[in-house]
């Protein structure tokens, strides 16, 4: 094994144990922020009708996160990407070939949850004392449903060329949004703060990723060029 070559793999451990103390950190982070959501929801709104409408329409979010961010975006997509990247050293095909429809599929579902908001609250909690609340809350948090699908989608991406820090980084943003809604607006609006924290917090999942990815997928080339090893040691914030 050639000097350089030993330079390399040195720098591939070192870029591997950042990135994990990096992801650990910062998870640990979001779910304390998780956890102070939690005790704030509890403090301001309590067990009420206004609490049970919420929660109604959090199991939006709470089954488009583990399907969208941890599941189909992961298991499919970082294949993908770094499949793309050992044949072609490039992710710009398959970016311009899946993300638009990929976004444009994560609209329509998008849209269909809020439109189908009444029904899914019958569905789901037949004998809800707030319904019309629960109906709101839920048309305001279908919006996650692309949100998540676009956060995951740059996730995979970044992850695949070795970008840790911003992907780890989503549920911090994802509570702060959430908090930040609850804190101001909990008074003047009620739970529905909530809801549209929720919104926010998905929204600014795909913000602190955005910059990342459209600096490594420029939107005019949507290239990345990675085909040396040492540039393939990028950094991973």
């Amino acid at each position: 094994m050639s000097v350089r070559d030993g330079d390399v793999r040195e720098a591939t451990t070192g870029l591997i144990a950042r990135a994990t103390l990096l992801a650990a950190t910062l998870t640990v982070l979001g779910n304390l922020l998780g956890m102070l959501r939690d005790l704030l929801l509890a403090r301001f709104f309590g067990a009420t009708g206004e609490t049970d409408a919420f929660l109604v329409a959090w199991t939006v979010p709470e089954t488009a996160s583990p399907l969208l961010i941890e599941g189909a975006m992961t298991f499919l997509m970082v294949p993908i990407f770094v499949r793309a990247l050992a044949q072609h050293g490039s992710l710009g095909a398959v970016v311009r070939s899946t993300l638009p429809r990929i976004a444009a599929v994560l609209a329509v579902t998008a849209a269909a949850v809020g439109l189908a908001a009444p029904v899914l609250v019958r569905l789901l909690a037949p004998g809800l004392v707030e319904p019309d609340l629960a109906v709101q809350c839920m048309r305001v948090t279908s919006i996650t449903v692309l949100a998540f699908g676009l956060a995951g989608y740059f996730g995979a991406a970044l992850r695949s060329v070795h970008v840790f820090g911003w992907p780890a980084a989503i549920y911090i943003a994802y509570n702060v949004g959430i908090l930040a809604s609850l804190v101001l607006l909990h008074r003047q609006i009620g739970v529905l703060a909530a809801a549209i924290g929720v919104a926010v917090g998905s929204l600014l999942m795909v913000a602190v990723q955005a910059p990342s990815f459209l600096r490594r997928f420029d939107l005019r080339s949507l290239t990345s060029g990675l085909s040396r090893p040492e540039v393939a040691l990028v950094a991973f914030v």
